[in-house]
C-alpha cells in the first residue's frame, strides 16, 4: 500500500560501504525512529550490477533500494532525478550517503521547512575525521566526535566569499518542494561527475522569488573518505564549473 510522506531523502551510492551502513545503523537509533511515519530514504546504486548485499541490509521502514546501471562515470544528477520519479514525499532532499544527522537535526529540518514555505531550508556540515561511527554501541553522535570535527570547504573564506558577494548559492540538504522541483524539470544532467549540479538547481530554484536559507540549528556530520575514482578527477570538476558559470551568466543576461 503507498503511504505518502512528507519528505523523501534521495540517497546516490556506489561503493561506500562503510557509510551507507553507517547511515543504516544511524536511522535504526531512537532519533530516527521518530521519522518513520514522516519519512522515506530512497537509495539509489549507480554501478555495473547490483550489490547483492543492500537489498538484504536495507530490510528497515521506508527504504526503498534501486539500481541504476552504470559502468563509467557516476552519474550523480541522473540517479538523483531517477530517484525522484520514484519518491512520495512533499519535500524531496537530495541526501549524501556520508553526511549523518547530529541530534534530531533531521527532524528540526523537516518542521522548518513546513513552518516557511518561501524559504527554501538548509544546513551546515562539520567535517569529521572518522569514515565510520558504530551505532550499535552508541546511542548518538558524542560530544566528543562533534568537538573534533572541522569546517567545511564551503564556509571557508574564497567559497564563503562567492556565497556572498557573487551570490553562488549552496546549503546541505536543501529540502525542496517536490511541485516546484518537478516545475524544474529536477537536476540538470549534463553535470557528470562532481561539483556545480547543487548550486545551479538551488539556483534555478529560487527563481520565482523564493529565498534561501541557511540555519545554524541544522548541522550534519560528514564522515571521512579519500578521493573518488571516475567522480571528482579534475578534468571532470573543471568541465562541470564551466557549465555552471555558462548558466549562471546566461540567467544574468
Amino acid at each position: 500500500m503507498n503511504q505518502q510522506f512528507e519528505l523523501s531523502l534521495i540517497v546516490t551510492y556506489r561503493n561506500r560501504e562503510n557509510h551507507l551502513k553507517t547511515l543504516i545503523e544511524w536511522w535504526k537509533t531512537d532519533t530516527a525512529k521518530k521519522l518513520y511515519n514522516l519519512c522515506e530514504v530512497i537509495l539509489v546504486e549507480v554501478d555495473e550490477a547490483p550489490s547483492l548485499w543492500i537489498e538484504k541490509e536495507f530490510s528497515i521502514q521506508n527504504f526503498q533500494y534501486l539500481h541504476l546501471v552504470s559502468n563509467g562515470i557516476f552519474h550523480k544528477t541522473k540517479a538523483l532525478n531517477f530517484g525522484l520519479a520514484h519518491s512520495q514525499g512533499k519535500y524531496i532532499a537530495p541526501f549524501d550517503v556520508d553526511l549523518v544527522p547530529i541530534s534530531d537535526t533531521l527532524l528540526k529540518h523537516l518542521r522548518m521547512a513546513k513552518l516557511s514555505p518561501q524559504l527554501l531550508m538548509t544546513g551546515y556540515r562539520v567535517m569529521s575525521n572518522l569514515a565510520i561511527i558504530d551505532f550499535d554501541h552508541i546511542p548518538e553522535i558524542s560530544t566528543n566526535i562533534i568537538e573534533d570535527t572541522s569546517i567545511a570547504p564551503e564556509d571557508k573564506e574564497t567559497a564563503l566569499w562567492k556565497h556572498l558577494i557573487r551570490k553562488e548559492r549552496f546549503g546541505i540538504v536543501p529540502l525542496f518542494e517536490r511541485q516546484r522541483l518537478l516545475e524544474i524539470d529536477g537536476w540538470d544532467e549534463n553535470f557528470i561527475g562532481w561539483g556545480g549540479e547543487d548550486q545551479d538547481i538551488i539556483e534555478r530554484y529560487l527563481v520565482d522569488g523564493r529565498f534561501l536559507c541557511r540555519s545554524p540549528e541544522l548541522v550534519y556530520l560528514h564522515l571521512s573518505h579519500p578521493p573518488n575514482s571516475e567522480w571528482n578527477e579534475a578534468h571532470l570538476v573543471e568541465e562541470n564549473r564551466k557549465h555552471y558559470y555558462a548558466k549562471m551568466q546566461a540567467r544574468k543576461s
